[in-house]
């Protein structure tokens, strides 16, 4: 992403008096901080700003400026020619909110992004895989226009960086994202205390869910790369766990991530039941074996190469019996290609 790209999109935002924001289904921190902050950059600027998602945003990052100020919408919005429409975090534009395929043609569009995967569905697409997350991403294009940064813009940025980077030990995780971490303490944002507000916001009800989670941990596959268990590990929660102990979705976060601090383990699986009977899965890999988006998109779905998601049609049971199937497979044929 060349500082002309980036420029264009500066440009575009300030060529548009009003934007419309939309962050991703079941919100992370990522998709919220860049958020926040391009609405805080906006609101100092004299924009008229909105900001939408489809699903309910995560109680643990109502920190974050403006997070009140966001509206669900789940029918599908009217996208009419007038604002400037900004994607944040989504990799495509079914990851938001609905109607896309409803827009009038004159309607503008601006993609803003760093998944691989991205389709570049907008009218301009600023999308740059190279960039840990897209709230850094997010600070380039407000550095490259000379945008006022406030010290809530820095912390919503920082905040984001920090969550897709895994606190910044993440492979995504480049020299340049810790310069741009720098800038951001310049700016006010405080890594003490952001740690507090991203750490420290666990439930009682999270909290047993997680338990219940881990009880349940599953090690397989093959023994290589000094796994003593095997190199897969899985978990799962149902709706029956969310009954029984009162926790939200927005309590699974970092579940997934957690998998991975077992001994051995390359790539985990974590699943999710859903309402509809569908199963939500998160895949997490490290180096040394093939990446987590190689999974998902088998499953019809996609993300980062080392953290990814599918939706697998269920039932749960069904889901427990072919995700392992499909990881001894897919590593069957990898290991015979290296």
């Amino acid at each position: 992403m060349t500082e002309p790209d980036l420029f264009k999109a500066s440009s575009l935002l300030k060529d548009s008096p009003e934007w419309v924001l939309f962050t991703h289904q079941k919100a992370d921190g990522d998709t919220m901080g860049s958020a926040s902050a391009l609405f805080e950059a906006g609101m100092l600027a004299g924009r008229r700003i909105s900001w939408f998602t489809p699903t309910p945003l995560p109680s643990g990052y109502r920190f974050l400026a403006h997070v009140e100020e966001c509206q669900i919408c789940e029918g599908a919005f009217p996208f009419k020619e007038g604002p400037l429409y900004v994607f944040l975090d989504c990799a495509n534009e079914t990851r938001s909110v609905k109607g896309f395929e409803t827009r009038e043609p004159g309607a503008r569009f601006l993609n803003i992004d760093h998944h691989e995967d991205n389709t570049c569905f907008a009218t301009l697409n600023c999308v740059d895989p190279s960039s840990s997350s897209t709230s850094e991403l997010m600070f380039r294009i407000l550095q490259a226009g000379g945008w006022e940064l406030s010290k809530a813009a820095a912390e919503s940025l920082y905040t984001g960086i920090w969550t897709d980077s895994g606190g910044f030990s993440f492979s995504n995780t480049s020299a340049r994202t810790h310069r741009l971490a720098a800038d951001l303490m310049e700016l006010g944002a405080e890594p003490a205390w952001l740690d507090d507000l991203i750490n420290q916001n666990r439930t009682p009800e999270g909290m047993a869910l997680w338990g219940r989670a881990m009880s349940r941990i599953r090690l397989f596959g093959p023994r290589d790369c000094g796994s003593e268990r095997g190199i897969f590990a899985l978990a799962w929660l149902s709706q029956e766990d969310f009954a029984a102990t009162g926790a939200e979705a927005g309590d699974t976060e970092g579940l997934p991530s957690s998998l991975m601090r077992l001994k051995g383990v390359r790539l985990a699986a974590f699943l999710t039941e859903q309402e509809s009977g569908e199963v939500r899965i998160s895949f997490r890999s490290r180096e040394r074996i093939f990446g987590a988006a190689d999974v998902a998109r088998e499953l019809g779905g996609g993300g980062h190469p080392r953290a990814a998601g599918a939706t697998h049609p269920g039932p749960l049971d069904a889901s427990l019996m072919d995700i392992p199937r499909l990881l001894e497979k897919r590593y069957a044929e990898w290991s015979a290609a290296h």
